[in-house]
């Protein structure tokens, strides 16, 4: 991604004019490695989020609300200690370093005003966020590095704070065209044009190097050395301008899906993305990670469950395959039936001792003659009870394993569902409800916890036509929204023999416009395994005709006088009508 030190250097300065004397309010660590300052100024309430994530380190304004722990971390206690209360003074960057510094005037113990620094590193895995004092001396940081960390820039408590090394490039802001030129000129190495850009000038990603290839030759493939010297002019107007130039926050969508960003106009992509220019690179930043950040980690979170989930599965499907088996094979017990009754028919021709009888199989049409083997050990009568006995055995393994495969798929379909809903997930407590629901089932260890935690509300939206419809979160909420919750005349939706979630249309008995069945039936199908299908048949009757069986895991039901409806998911106008 494109945030590099020039990109950062244009946040600062916006970052520092709208949040320069304001006071911070409240601090929350809503994650391991993120920070979330709640700001108040003269224009307002704000949150600053801080990240030092190894994927998406950044610093900018966001809406998001996150969900924060039950007890804060060590370190938010500490910046509270240090910060909260305190005054924004400044907003800076180092030197076109991938730093940025936010200076803070605060009282001390005793009363006495001083400024404290807290310094964001946005440096891909090696990312952290500093605490220092007035003298520059370190508080502490999210991520102690020591001399066996690192040799070059440690980061640790009570020493002095010192810049990364510096890079053996230039600043492109500080040069004039003919400057850059002249470096042109004075160079034919056989590399690409943005690899040159990259390695001569501070502050350039890839992307705004391929950029000035781009501007400069219309392709981003060519070599410095076949460069002549009108591309070579173009090359430093190219680096110029970008270095120099207005920020224009622009962010590149494949479909809906934003893949990357820039504090320039990007135009080497020449319509293959669409494009979009927004207010401010805070609004950017939101917009490009919020949904990109929240699905990682919450994937990240659900791994050791979804693990275990998927583990349960296989083995319930292991244990199906062999039950199918032995029904197969007993579904062959006839013979040992039909074999009892030739060897009793038979039993005047028989002995104690005798290994086989060769009889006419009276079952066949043409009455062919059949061997069939004898225990030695057993009288005749023996051997025919003992094939009487398989028969009956076999019988009633039939009935037994037709009732265990009932169980086993009634299990995947369940286990199915757990694991769809883990994947919609969109928050701890979403994950840790999942838990809850999956220890009561037998398939976690019980974890108790002194503090209750209120169960979160199911899923609530606003159709176009004023009804409110809910989604279920988890399979409990799916069974307490449709069996408790809702009214026997409210509409009950549900994706066709497809896990997800159960939703219900407050209406009790009146008529639904059918924009509104229309929306509905796009929510469950949204919220279910088939979200990024098209035509998902979706079911749809009356909560009376939902029942749930005796015995049956959670958000299992059945329901008969039901109606299909096809619909395809459209996720922009799910979030619109989504209230929260």
């Amino acid at each position: 991604m494109a945030l590099d030190a020039l990109f950062l250097s244009h946040l600062a300065v916006e970052l520092n004019s709208k949040l320069a004397l304001a006071r911070i309010d409240k601090i929350h660590q809503p994650e391991r490695d993120e920070i979330v300052a709640n700001l108040r100024g003269t224009s307002g309430s704000c949150r600053l989020l801080l990240s030092a994530g190894a994927n998406y380190p950044r610093v900018h304004l966001t809406d998001k609300t996150r969900e924060n722990p039950q007890t804060p971390p060590m370190f938010c206690m500490l910046l509270r200690k240090y910060f909260a209360g305190g005054r924004i003074v400044s907003i800076t960057q180092p030197r076109l370093e991938r730093i940025i510094d936010i200076t803070v005037e605060v009282n001390d113990e005793m009363g006495i005003a001083s400024k404290k620094t807290i310094t964001v590193e946005l440096m891909g895995r090696y990312s952290n966020i500093v605490l220092r004092d007035a003298e520059d001396r370190i508080l502490d940081s999210l991520k102690r590095v020591d001399f066996d960390t690192s040799d070059r820039h440690q980061v640790l408590p009570g020493l002095f704070y010192e810049l990364p090394p510096a890079q053996d490039k230039r600043d492109a802001r500080d040069m004039s065209r003919a400057d850059i030129l002249n470096m042109l000129v004075n160079d034919d190495s056989e590399v690409t044009i943005d690899k040159w850009v990259v390695s001569n000038f501070l502050g350039f990603s890839p992307l705004t190097a391929r950029e000035v290839s781009f501007r400069a030759c219309g392709n981003t493939d060519v070599y410095l050395c076949q460069a002549d010297l009108a591309t070579r002019e173009r090359i430093a107007n190219a680096v110029n301008e970008i270095a120099c130039g207005k920020c224009t926050p622009t962010i590149l969508f494949d479909e809906n899906k934003p893949v990357d960003f820039s504090f320039c106009d990007i135009t080497q992509y020449d319509g293959h993305y669409k494009k979009e220019t927004v207010s401010d690179l805070s609004v950017l930043l939101d917009m490009f990670y919020s949904k990109r950040d929240g699905d990682e980690r919450i994937r990240s979170k659900s791994q050791t469950l979804l693990k275990t989930v998927k583990n349960a599965y296989a083995r319930v499907e292991r244990k199906l395959w062999t039950q199918k088996k032995e029904i197969q094979e007993a579904l062959g017990r006839e013979k040992y039936r039909e074999w009892g009754d030739i060897i009793t028919a038979n039993i005047y021709r028989l002995s104690k001792g005798d290994d086989k009888l060769i009889a006419q199989n009276f079952f066949t049409d043409n009455c062919e003659e059949i061997e069939i083997k004898l225990d030695v050990r057993l009288s005749p009568q023996q051997n025919a009870a003992k094939y009487y006995k398989t028969y009956h055995r076999m019988k009633n393994a039939e009935l037994y394993l037709n009732e265990q495969i009932k169980i086993g798929e009634d299990e995947l379909a369940y286990l199915d569902s757990v694991m769809q809903m883990l994947l919609q997930a969109e928050g701890e407590r979403d994950i840790a409800e999942i838990r809850d629901e999956l220890a009561e089932a037998g398939y976690l260890r019980a974890q108790f916890s002194k503090r209750k935690v209120r169960p979160l509300a199911p899923r609530e939206f606003l159709s176009s036509d004023g009804f409110r419809i809910y989604a279920g979160r988890n399979n409990k909420q799916n069974d307490l929204l449709t069996m408790k919750s809702a009214m026997k005349g409210d509409l009950w939706f549900h994706t066709q023999k497809i896990p997800g979630s159960h939703v219900i249309v407050e209406c009790s008995g009146r008529e639904l416009p059918d924009r509104t069945y229309t929306e509905a039936a796009m929510i469950a199908a949204y919220y279910s395994r088939a979200k990024s299908s098209s035509m998902v048949p979706v079911d749809y009757t009356q909560v009376r005709n939902v029942k749930k069986p005796p015995g049956s895991k959670p958000g299992m039901v059945t329901y008969d006088k039901y109606y299909t409806a096809y619909v395809t998911p459209d996720e922009e106008l799910i979030n619109k009508l989504r209230k929260g």
